[in-house]
């Protein structure tokens, strides 16, 4: 990246998104590596939680209303979004890379 570019870290809580980075604070929520700004602050959304709430539940809301007249694994079956973020069903790996990982084949959804 170029010198004076800024890098957000947004999921510092999980261990981070670039090789650079680690967690700050609130007091001291940015450093500098070759030139580039990183700001990692832990726990982003715990500042406007009235706001991060209702912005994860906006989020979410279409997820819980596809389960509610679907079911879970029609639900997951008809949203290939919805589907990329599970990892697991019934204790077998669903994601291809945790499958691989694992040494096992990936499975399909099963009701």
């Amino acid at each position: 990246m170029q010198p004076g570019s800024v890098l957000v870290d947004v999921s510092v809580d999980q261990g981070g998104c670039f090789e650079t980075t680690h967690e700050t604070t609130y007091e001291d929520p940015t450093y500098t590596v070759h030139g580039v700004v990183h700001y990692a602050v832990a726990n982003m959304p715990g500042v406007v939680p009235k706001t991060a709430t209702a912005a994860l539940s906006n989020a979410t809301l279409s997820y819980l209303i596809s389960i509610a007249e679907h079911g879970i694994i029609n639900a997951l079956k008809i949203d290939e979004g919805f589907a990329s973020g599970v990892n697991t069903h019934k204790g077998k790996p669903i994601d291809p890379g945790l499958a691989d990982t694992m040494g096992v084949t990936p499975t399909l959804f099963a009701a």
